[in-house]
């Protein structure tokens, strides 16, 4: 590529001059090339160094310190984290969903809009080659997006068109010091086996696989655009609370069955779990099962059923009721990936499920809490119960009580993803509210 990285970031206009970000830093070579560029580019960024240590090597103290020196040296702020090691799971995945929850978490604190990862197009090469191998879900062959919307944050790789032998290259010019893992080029995980042996094998067939790579990735990607939007309109149609129809479902041509799964189950698990082409052919034969109530594990306490007419994704743990008070405007968490924000100004969001609430003088209390007995919502004619909704919906039973609702004293407001309040028409004032997954 031979390009001036700096100006190849800085005309990518992938950041707003002061942004606040959080940059992912490993200490290795890519992300710390990735961090004197964003110091170095004419945009004024609040950076904020965010490092985890995996404890699988002797250097990682040592190398958690100095980047924390680094990051004093640079006057700037410095977050660091430990992965907690679980012997009953896998230590990639588990490794990595914690290293994003703490990214979040440390964008949450400062308030920052993009979380920046140093991923590159070597990366993205090893990727896609590997879920060829391996199978993956129809979108997954795309392999890494450069950009991913989780909640009300971005993550963002600026490197992803950009190969390693650049960044090396910008390292050696401008002087950058960096960790070696020399765990890399060990054969024992396997990633590093795809890079050591299989790629430079496929080079030396084809010098060019990066851009026959990409090229391929594209026609993916440009395919996918196609049925998302096939799928978009069955689950605007077909789709309540993240539960489908069967008998629609049914119906439709197996890719698109494919896209409406994947998209209950990211919903589900905020994108936390993936799920292999053997699994979803499980799932699609049970549904056509003649068996009314089945189940089907899909790890990490995650659970695909099938309730007579509707199927939809259950998460394996206790049910805990929530009854929270609110009183002024925020952001209130339900867990840690899912929230509901109240707020007196209208927000820029790509969120499905929000509302407007119109009212004159007094708002609060209000109540986001699960359904009581004897609730009821205004309609234009009058007033319904909200379990005659429900039953009116199909929504399953086991599936009922755990829905979440907005309420004041004497009425339900707001069941997100299905009804709303009647509004007054003659109101000066709006809240509104927004659930955040």
């Amino acid at each position: 590529m031979n390009i001036d990285l700096r100006k190849y970031i800085e005309n990518k206009k992938i950041f707003d001059k002061n942004e606040t970000i959080v940059l992912a830093l490993s200490g290795g070579v890519d992300s710390m090339v990735l961090f004197d560029i964003l110091m170095n580019i004419n945009l004024n960024l609040k950076v904020i160094l965010a490092h985890v240590n995996h404890n699988k090597r002797e250097e990682s103290k040592m190398e958690y310190e100095m980047l924390k020196k680094l990051a004093n040296t640079n006057n700037i702020p410095f977050e660091g984290y430990e992965v907690e090691i679980n012997d009953n799971s896998n230590f990639h995945d588990d490794s990595r969903n914690q290293r994003y929850a703490f990214f979040k978490v440390v964008a949450q604190k400062h308030k920052a809009s993009k979380i920046v990862v140093a991923h590159h197009l070597d990366d993205q090469v090893e990727t896609i080659i590997m879920r060829l191998i391996r199978g993956t879900s129809f979108i997954g062959y795309a392999g890494i997006p450069s950009v991913r919307r989780d909640r009300n944050i971005s993550i963002v790789r600026p490197l992803m068109k950009v190969s390693k032998k650049d960044i090396r290259d910008y390292a050696r010019d401008h002087e950058i010091m960096y960790y070696e893992d020399l765990s890399n080029n060990e054969d024992f995980y396997t990633r590093n086996r795809y890079r050591n042996k299989i790629i430079p094998l496929l080079r030396i067939e084809n010098p060019n696989l990066n851009e026959r790579i990409l090229q391929f990735r594209d026609y993916i990607e440009s395919a996918d655009v196609v049925l998302d939007r096939i799928k978009n309109v069955f689950i605007e149609k077909n789709c309540v609370y993240n539960t489908v129809n069967l008998d629609q479902f049914n119906k439709l041509e197996r890719i698109i069955k494919i896209k409406v799964l994947t998209h209950i189950i990211n919903t589900a698990t905020n994108n936390t779990l993936e799920i292999k082409y053997e699994q979803y052919n499980s799932i699609l034969k049970l549904c056509l099962s003649n068996n009314p109530n089945q189940s089907y594990s899909l790890g990490d306490n995650y659970t695909f059923r099938k309730e007579y007419d509707y199927i939809y994704i259950e998460k394996d743990m206790p049910f805990v009721k929530i009854n929270l008070e609110i009183n002024e405007c925020g952001e209130y968490f339900i867990s840690d990936n899912h929230s509901f924000i109240f707020s007196d100004n209208k927000i820029e969001h790509k969120y499905t499920n929000y509302f407007e609430l119109c009212y004159n003088s007094v708002v609060f209390p209000l109540y986001l809490r699960n359904r009581k007995n004897g609730d009821k919502i205004k309609l234009k004619v009058g007033t319904k119960k909200i379990k005659d909704i429900l039953i009116d919906q199909k929504v399953p039973q086991s599936k009922r009580d755990k829905l979440l609702l907005v309420s004041n004293k004497e009425f339900v407001l707001w069941i997100p993803g299905t009804k709303k309040s009647l509004q007054s028409e003659s109101c000066n004032k709006k809240l509104y509210i927004y659930e955040v997954k």
